[in-house]
């Protein structure tokens, strides 16, 4: 086993010491690396951006500007369209992923491309004692210490000596174990202590309390190596970790820390060790290997009866390069499609809520009611869900959550004009005040943020609604429901090259997503003049009769279009819902922050659709 005292000490490098010279030596390794030397692309890729960083030509460095220079696509370039710049960035966050981890372990300056752009970051790690570290004429010299310091030797992890065919699935796991072991387990949001564990009595400051989880309780239960090769233990140890960070992201039920987990390898032995724990869904499965081929099966089990609710099976092939992807991806998969909107859990809780009166819902069935009014929009159901939540701050005014949800819902009242109340005479104020109170009652909630950006954006504070959803998405990047509204507030304002990618993503990432969001889809084929595929769009919306955006895009295509009959029944039924729309149209459009460009377009579609929306002045001056 190899121990601490076993490897030089490190030093840390001074933030001065970051220098053109010093990340051109970085470069030069990177591009040098077994990691990138069969990818001639990855290599351009990576090239470009840096030298344009390093000439402070950072907002240079998009999708168009790196398709034409690196890729040879020409002036008709749509990233929308073509991928190959978004595929290409994955593979190269790949492989420096994979170069850091191997060969460039040692080096003392990394580069990596944040996902969500492709500006370079360069950031400075401890350095070996004893390493030369480059100087600013150094360039690539230091490979020869670097491979001194990579040179082969038998690993041995956690005392069990590995056979040489499988050293690189070792060694990566234990890096990854070992980052995990430091800083998973000591204060995950979401996620349960050891419930043995006393608070040490030296401890000089009052533990962070524990935020109440109003919803059910999930034990994962360590997933086995069914394989019987001892190499995979460190890969089932690693999965049942990876899917327990991934699900204490969603903050509607308890997830048990991974600790819990391997110290009480089942419901039984947590209950005995602990009588008064609560547990409602167990989530087991396994790791087996064929070949190069790794295959990990789960199952969610209700724990009162044993009930079977989900099971799958992931298969991948496994390298040295994808195995720190092939884990979180499988994690993140069986994350969302147990705990996010519509989800295995969701869809059992919501069945055992049904069988209660509305009256009689507890805070987090009425969080749960609250979803299903955003998948399907509808005044009695925004009336329905109104009451239950402020019931719910009521009786429970420590639930974060559910003010969130009820800022959303009372926002309605003005955005949608659901059930508007002389009670709340200004509906959007009220909501911003009710984020606010979320965000302060958990800052590191991902719903209370989303809420503030809803009410931000409402208040026609577009980018401060922005780096709201930002914020809610870093803090749950595995929310759809999230995704979806920052891709709405991008495609609205003009960067539909930044927003319909992350909606499409979270339809893909959930089908059970509100389809009103194909509403923005609609609408960039639309300015596009894309009159089909914008039509196709709204019929996968499918949206009722009450949302009336949903008509207002039907109407603008059946302009454009020509198609008469149809372009008569949308502004018919925008004219049912508010005989006044004509009159406010654009005053409407401008209140959702939409891009003056885009409501010319819009307007021009409406008007040849036979509604008769009057000459009106555009904030910004432009007469329509």
């Amino acid at each position: 086993m190899l121990h601490a005292s076993d490897e030089p000490q490190a030093t840390d490098l001074p933030a001065s010491t970051i220098t053109a010279p010093l990340i051109d030596a970085a470069l030069a390794r990177v591009l040098a690396s077994r990691s990138l030397r069969g990818s001639a692309r990855g290599r351009r890729f990576l090239q470009f951006i840096v030298q344009e960083a390093l000439a402070g030509r950072a907002n240079r460095i998009k999708a168009y500007t790196i398709a034409m220079d690196v890729f040879d696509r020409d002036a008709s370039f749509d990233p929308l369209l073509d991928p190959v710049v978004r595929i290409q960035a994955g593979r190269l966050r790949r492989a420096l992923e994979h170069y850091y981890l191997t060969e460039g372990a040692a080096d003392p300056l990394r580069i990596a491309i944040p996902k969500g752009g492709y500006v370079p970051q360069f950031s400075l790690v401890p350095v070996t004692a004893g390493t030369d570290l480059p100087n600013e004429a150094s360039g690539p010299a230091s490979l020869s210490t670097r491979e001194r310091l990579d040179a082969p030797r038998t690993p041995h992890v956690l005392g069990r000596h590995i056979d040489r065919p499988l050293r690189w699935l070792a060694v990566a796991v234990a890096v990854t174990l070992l980052a995990v072991g430091l800083g998973l387990f000591a204060g995950w949001r979401g996620s349960a202590p050891d419930p043995t564990r006393s608070a040490p009595e030296s401890a000089t400051a009052p533990a962070a309390p524990q935020r109440a989880v109003r919803g059910p309780a999930l034990l994962v239960l360590p997933f086995t190596n069914g394989s019987g090769d001892p190499a995979l233990d460190l890969v089932a140890d690693g999965i049942t970790e990876d899917i327990v960070s991934a699900l204490v992201r969603f903050e509607d039920f308890l997830v048990f820390g991974a600790d819990t987990s391997f110290r009480y390898p089942s419901a039984p032995a947590l209950r005995e060790a602990v009588p008064t724990t609560r547990v409602d869904y167990m989530l087991k499965g396994s790791v087996a290997q064929t070949g190069d081929y790794i295959q990990v099966t789960a199952t969610l089990i209700a724990a009162k009866d044993h009930r079977y609710l989900w099971s799958d099976s992931f298969r991948r092939a496994v390298t040295p390069a994808k195995l720190l992807d092939l884990r979180h991806d499988i994690a993140v998969q069986v994350a969302r499609t147990l705990a996010q909107s519509d989800g295995v859990i969701e869809r059992e809780e919501a069945r055992l809520s049904g069988q209660h009166a509305p009256q009689d819902l507890s805070s987090y069935a009425c969080l749960l009611r609250t979803r299903q009014y955003w998948r399907q929009l509808s005044v009695a159901l925004h009336a329905e869900v109104r009451d239950c939540l402020e019931r719910a701050t009521k009786s429970d005014p420590g639930y974060p959550e559910a003010w969130a949800a009820l800022a959303m819902i009372t926002i309605d009242e003005a955005r949608l004009d659901f059930n508007p109340s002389p009670a709340r005479p200004n509906p959007m104020d009220e909501g911003l005040q009710l984020a606010e109170r979320a965000v302060m009652l958990a800052p590191d909630s991902a719903l209370s943020h989303q809420a503030l950006g809803l009410a931000w954006w409402l208040r026609r504070e577009p980018q401060r609604s922005i780096a709201a959803y930002e914020q809610a998405l870093a803090l749950n990047p595995n929310d759809s429901a999230i995704l979806a509204d920052l891709g709405r507030c991008y495609s609205l304002t003009g960067e539909w090259e930044r927003g319909i990618p992350l909606i499409r993503e979270a339809f893909m990432r959930n089908p059970a997503q509100p389809s009103w969001y194909r509403i923005v889809i609609a609408t960039y084929h639309y300015v596009n003049g894309r009159y089909d595929d914008a039509l196709e769009e709204m019929r996968r919306a499918n949206l009722g009769r009450e949302v009336i955006l949903g008509h207002v895009a039907l109407a603008m295509i059946h302009g454009q279009t020509g198609n008469r009959s149809e372009a008569a029944k949308a502004v018919s039924e925008i004219l049912r819902l508010d005989p006044n729309f004509p009159i406010k149209a654009i005053s409407e459009f401008e209140r959702r922050n939409i891009h003056p460009d885009i409501i010319v377009r819009i307007v021009d579609g409406l008007r040849k659709a036979g509604l008769a929306i009057p000459p009106s002045q555009m904030a910004d001056g432009e007469r329509l």
